[in-house]
């Protein structure tokens, strides 16, 4: 059997594991749903990323194939480099950037860092040859009218040839260094390799001073786009590809560097084609013509051995993304447009869980709450049926003993004569306290099963309190006479035996409770329109927390000294019943230690056409 100490404790113990498992159970699958959520939108996007990379892929395979047919077929012969760029310009991918290739591999096309070059007037040709004429004066003059007409002619493989002539050590006249210097910051930017430092050789042989320096800084300028290239091309083994045997249509592929292309060698050494690199794909790609959705983020990386490091999974740095590789140092990065979608989804997944589970404790806490409530009911009604049985047990032992130990007395013989009269009284007096017992059990069963009817007259309240009183002096003759303030006046429709049980049960308790507490004192006025019976005592009094408890069935004052008492717990309950049936209601008014005043409220008369009603 556990002490009260540890069925609580066991009883907490259950409420909690009630309480908890559940909440515990739901946040548990919870977060496997969300993560289970949060690993779905990552793969789908994953499948997403890895079908923009077929789809580009493709894109540019097609485009490249094309292009290098339209190469194939493209009639390039040796000429300046202006004529082999709009060729090229019509046939490149959107994608890939026009090249062209001088015989020592130094790019000639693109010129991105300087303006379009504009058309040599007529007769720069013919003043060219004139300039290399072996009479001096027609030289002399043919170089003057070169130089101030043709500032942007070339030599049929390219070359610039004004610089040359400009510079000349061996034509007649001074060389015009501010010309010279004004020139090279013109045009600095489209000179091959081969061009820039020939030219670089005959400044510091022919200029001095400013001039010179403006020169040199034209000529030492860096040319990002074309330098990187070069340089890529150069890094990436592009002489040992271009070695490399065409194919059927006279064309070589590569892949060097942070470059890819196709090349068509020309009759006079030169390479014509088109090179795929990172400014040529990133601008591509910043444009409207790239064959992916707007969800799908596409970035150019350029660097060592990209496609060596491409990830054999959807995962990239922790989020979804695909690689394609186009060079061994470039590569597209497709990666979505807004990383953190799929993380802001999970987010509002847990924030959802969160609720979810809030709202789950919290009716978990709610059922808990309400199943611990009921088996806590449940076990405190089963402890006050125990007391009660146990309480009515000695009530009913107690005069039934007296009743069996006077009866074997008088039937043994061991009795005077004189001593009868008092055995007598003795046994009426104790059968008179076992059927009240009895009574009050029986008509407490009836309450409770609502068969209990209130046969109301209009009386005297009185009369039927005064009975009472008369009745329990007479079984307590040894106590003081109770005080009585009884107004005759208060009237109202009452079951007389019904209130006489419930002023008999309250005197009863009185006694019970507050033996060295007489004389009772009990009370009829009239009250708000009805009647009031009030029995007052100076006992101990009843705690603010237990005055409206004690009126339940079989509860009791917690208290010491109801604890040691003995009593059923049915006796106030028996008064709120017979308060009810009158359409009234029972309170007690007390302080601890002040004693305590029982009130039986009861509504007033009816009208005069009132009969007499039955109330259940």
């Amino acid at each position: 059997m556990l002490s009260p100490r540890a069925s609580r404790l066991r009883d907490w113990a259950l409420f909690a594991a009630a309480a908890t498992v559940p909440a515990i159970c739901v946040g548990v699958l919870g977060l496997r749903a969300v993560s289970n959520e949060a690993d779905g939108a990552r793969r789908e996007v994953a499948l997403g990323l890895a079908t923009a990379s077929d789809r580009l892929s493709r894109a540019i395979d097609q485009e490249t194939d094309r292009a290098a047919a339209a190469l194939a077929a493209l009639p390039i012969d040796a000429g300046p480099p202006e004529a082999a760029a709009a060729a090229l310009a019509g046939i490149a991918p959107p994608f890939a950037a026009p090249v062209l290739l001088a015989p020592d591999r130094s790019v000639l096309l693109p010129p991105q860092a300087a303006p379009p070059p504009a058309p040599a007037p007529a007769g720069c040709a013919a003043l060219a040859r004139a300039a290399a004429a072996p009479d001096a004066r027609a030289r002399a003059g043919a170089r003057r009218d070169f130089l101030a007409r043709c500032a942007e002619a070339r030599s049929p493989a390219g070359r610039w040839l004004w610089p040359v002539l400009a510079l000349d050590p061996a034509a007649d006249g001074a060389v015009d260094q501010g010309a010279v210097a004004a020139w090279l910051e013109a045009h600095a930017a489209g000179l091959s390799e081969a061009e820039r430092k020939a030219t670089a050789i005959e400044v510091d042989a022919a200029l001095s001073g400013e001039p010179r320096g403006r020169a040199r800084a034209a000529l030492a300028a860096p040319r990002p786009e074309r330098d990187a290239l070069v340089a890529e091309l150069r890094r990436g083994g592009l002489d040992a590809a271009l070695r490399a045997r065409p194919d059927a249509r006279g064309l070589t592929s590569f892949r060097a560097g942070a470059a890819a292309g196709t090349l068509r060698a020309l009759p006079d050494g030169r390479s014509a084609g088109f090179v795929i690199h990172a400014g040529s794909l990133a601008g591509w790609l910043r444009g409207d013509a790239r064959p992916l959705s707007p969800d799908v983020r596409a970035d150019v990386v350029a660097g060592a051995d990209v496609a060596g490091r491409a990830p054999a999974g959807p995962e990239l740095g922790g989020a979804p993304a695909a690689l394609l590789p186009i060079a061994p140092g470039l590569a597209v990065r497709l990666s979505p447009a807004d990383p953190a979608a799929v993380e802001r989804h999970a987010a509002r997944g847990k924030r959802l869980l969160v609720g979810v589970g809030a709202a789950a404790t919290a009716l978990a806490l709610g059922l808990a709450a309400l199943l611990f409530a009921r088996m806590r009911a449940a076990r405190r009604s089963s402890e006050l049926r125990t007391d009660f049985v146990a309480a009515v047990s000695h009530e009913l032992r107690t005069p039934i003993a007296s009743v069996r130990m006077l009866a074997e007395l008088l039937e043994e013989g061991r009795l005077a004569p004189d001593e009868h009269r008092e055995v007598f009284d003795a046994l009426g007096r104790e059968a008179r306290r076992l059927g009240d017992t009895v009574e009050r059990l029986l008509g407490f069963s009836r309450m409770m099963a609502g068969r209990a009817a209130a046969e109301r007259a209009p009386a005297r309240v009185a009369e039927a309190v005064a009975a009472s009183i008369d009745t329990f002096e007479e079984r307590n003759p040894e106590m003081p006479r109770v005080a009585r303030d009884l107004d005759p006046a208060a009237e109202a429709s009452i079951d007389a035996g019904q209130i006489q049980l419930a002023v008999d049960n309250l005197l009863a308790n009185a006694l019970k409770y507050a033996p060295l507490a007489a004389p009772y004192r009990v009370r009829v006025a009239r009250e708000r329109g009805g009647v009031a019976i009030v029995v007052e005592d100076r006992g101990p009094g009843v705690a603010r927390r237990d005055q409206r408890r004690i009126f339940e069935p079989f509860e009791r004052a917690d208290d010491r000294l109801s604890r040691a008492v003995s009593g059923s717990g049915i006796g106030l309950s028996l008064v709120r019943h017979v308060a009810r049936a009158h359409g009234g209601a029972a309170r007690v008014d007390s302080e601890p230690g002040r004693g305590a005043a029982f009130t039986l409220w009861i509504p007033g008369p009816p009208g005069p056409e009132g009969p007499k009603e039955q109330t259940p």
